[in-house]
């Protein structure tokens, strides 16, 4: 866990869990029928609250709360519970925008991945 001189973790960790737990979301979501070629992913707006620190040795659990799907975009918003003190330490909204790999240019959510994130729970953007 990065830390600064205060012992808890570094703003930049809390997005590299949220970031963590998203690509385990994938996994399990998509497993491997997700090949090069497909369109990325790459942020494009992160922001966070924190609530209650995350220091060093801390045990933590991330949660993905929300998914929107809109028609290029998808939206995670997550918890970051400190188990140790049973409290919320971040609560963060990160948005990705799906982009062809080869022109860079905005596309829209493949309809296999858009269909398995809904069946999942996610929700369309209003």
């Amino acid at each position: 866990m990065k830390q600064n001189a205060a012992r808890i973790a570094h703003f930049s960790s809390i997005f590299k869990y949220c970031e963590e737990a998203e690509e385990e979301f994938f996994a399990s979501v998509l497993g491997a029928r997700w090949k090069p070629g497909n369109p990325m992913f790459p942020r494009v707006h992160a922001s966070c609250d924190f609530k209650a620190p995350l220091r060093v040795h801390d045990r933590y659990r991330v949660e993905i709360t929300d998914i929107i799907v809109g028609e290029k975009s998808i939206t995670y918003k997550y918890r970051i519970v400190n188990l140790d003190l049973e409290a919320i330490s971040a609560e963060c909204t990160i948005v990705t925008v799906a982009i062809d790999p080869d022109t860079f240019q905005p596309i829209r959510v493949p309809i296999e991945l858009r269909e398995a994130l809904l069946r999942q729970g996610a929700r369309m953007k209003a």
